[in-house]
């Protein structure tokens, strides 16, 4: 399958970062909050979900982001 096919395949819009790939970035930055995260994949302790609306939240400390993407994305 070709990446532009597997990218367009996925049923969901919340991807989660590879967990390698973030502790690479972590090691370095130390990120505090993930304000954009489900419970499921949530790469710091502090987060904020769909529900609770990050982008309408006070962001404090070093921040993650990994927003949802894909197809249903506007």
């Amino acid at each position: 399958m070709s990446l532009s096919k597997a990218l367009f395949s996925s049923k969901t819009d919340d991807w989660s970062t590879p967990q390698d790939f973030f502790e690479q970035l972590n090691a370095h930055f130390n990120f505090e909050l993930d304000v954009c995260a489900t419970p499921e994949n949530a790469k710091c302790a502090r987060y904020f979900t769909e529900q609770e609306n990050g982008l309408e939240q006070e962001w404090t400390g070093t921040v993650w982001m990994n927003p949802p993407y894909g197809r249903s994305i506007g």
